[in-house]
């Protein structure tokens, strides 16, 4: 299991409004990559958005590194997600809120 924090924003305030998920995972090289994409299939319940956050694990020596990410949603339908859940492995997942600016 990795160390993972996670926070998910929507920004009434600014147009166009916009979805903001952003974090940091720790990985175990310093060159470790880390992607997020929204999942397809989505999950069953509508007001949940599932994103996938994936670990490409590099050569370079051992060293617990935390890796920044971040996923922005501009689409109409972002406004209708109140938790985000994070997919980080294929038995782990994080599931947070979404705090509303506006």
């Amino acid at each position: 299991m990795r160390n993972i924090t996670a926070n998910a924003i929507m920004n009434l305030k600014e147009t166009p409004q916009t979805l903001y998920v952003h974090g940091s995972i720790m990985t175990y090289r310093a060159d470790d990559k880390v992607t997020i994409t929204k999942a397809e299939p989505q999950g069953i319940n509508s007001s949940i958005l599932v994103l996938d956050l994936k670990v490409i694990e590099g050569n370079g020596p051992m060293k617990g590194t935390p890796k920044a990410f971040n996923y922005e949603n501009s689409e109409q339908i972002a406004k209708t997600f109140s938790q985000v859940t994070l997919r980080y492995s294929l038995d782990a997942s994080l599931t947070v809120n979404i705090e509303i600016l506006g």
